[in-house]
């Protein structure tokens, strides 16, 4: 059984200049494998022109696709890709709305710090959080791919 282990990293906090859609990923994973698009989907019942419009961003990720996708890339769960999705959704909402300093988890902190102050770029913190996770030793591989493409400084 493969047990979990706690990583701890920053992440920078603020919404990235182009929101990267889970279907780029999923078009990336399926390229470095070499597989090929339309047999994917055959094998895990999309009809290509929806496995298309997923890798560019056309479609979003719902649980049953999510599932399906999981079939056929067995080492990364549709947990992964709902959560993706969910990151690109609020990202996209955050971006829209022009409140990209906008500060999760303070509620978790110690109130001696400043909301402001976790926000802004000139603060000693440098406008970035500090978070620990636990995830699956399979899926160290896959934050390290998103941290690169989403700016994150990684501490593992």
């Amino acid at each position: 059984m493969e047990t979990n282990t706690e990583i701890k990293y920053l992440a920078n906090d603020y919404t990235p200049a182009f929101p990267v859609h889970p279907g780029s990923i999923l078009g990336e994973e399926l390229k470095a494998r070499g597989i090929n698009q339309k047999k994917f989907a055959d094998a895990v019942g999309l009809q290509a022109t929806h496995l298309s419009a997923l890798i560019h961003g056309k479609r979003n990720f719902t649980p049953p696709v999510a599932s399906k996708i999981a079939s056929g890339l067995n080492e990364i769960p549709a947990e992964i890709w709902m959560k993706l999705q969910k990151r690109y959704n609020i990202d996209i909402q955050r971006k829209s709305a022009h409140t990209s300093k906008l500060v999760f988890g303070y509620n978790q902190m110690n109130n001696d710090i400043q909301p402001a102050c976790l926000a802004e770029p000139q603060s000693p913190f440098g406008g970035k959080l500090q978070l620990t996770l636990t995830i699956r030793k399979s899926d160290k591989a896959l934050l390290e791919s998103l941290a690169a493409r989403m700016g994150w400084d990684v501490k593992l």
